[in-house]
């Protein structure tokens, strides 16, 4: 069995239950066991990464107390974090994510209603 570990900051956590619920469904009829791990904001993201060994890391856009962009540069400012794939969304599609993280490498972005499927593309397909 393949084995997927996800690392999801975002700061309503009932909405990403919701989401994890959906992919644990999807990823066990493809014969995958999902693990997710949430935070609600990125303020202690570096000592959660260095607990687990992940295969991609999901990041909200517009949290508390600081946006998801400043998070990512957290994470590619760790040499050690470099060659997780980031899957970067937002529920407002006024924000130019890609604007925001042009010059950071491994991510993806996405608008939030067709994050699941881009998670599905990615690692289910």
């Amino acid at each position: 069995m393949k084995h997927i570990k996800i690392f999801w900051v975002d700061d309503i956590k009932e909405w990403t239950d919701a989401v994890v619920d959906n992919l644990t469904i999807v990823a066990g009829k493809r014969e995958i066991e999902l693990h997710v791990v949430h935070a609600l904001n990125g303020e202690d993201i570096n000592q959660q990464l260095m607990q687990f060994d992940f295969d991609l890391i999901i990041m909200d856009y517009n949290m508390e107390p600081s946006n998801g962009d400043k998070y990512i540069q957290d994470v590619r400012n760790e040499e050690h974090l470099d060659q997780i794939p980031i899957l970067f969304y937002s529920q407002d599609n006024n924000a130019d994510l890609d604007a925001m993280v042009a010059d950071v490498k491994n991510i993806t972005t996405v608008y939030r209603p067709n994050l699941e499927d881009k998670v599905i593309e990615l690692f289910f397909g």
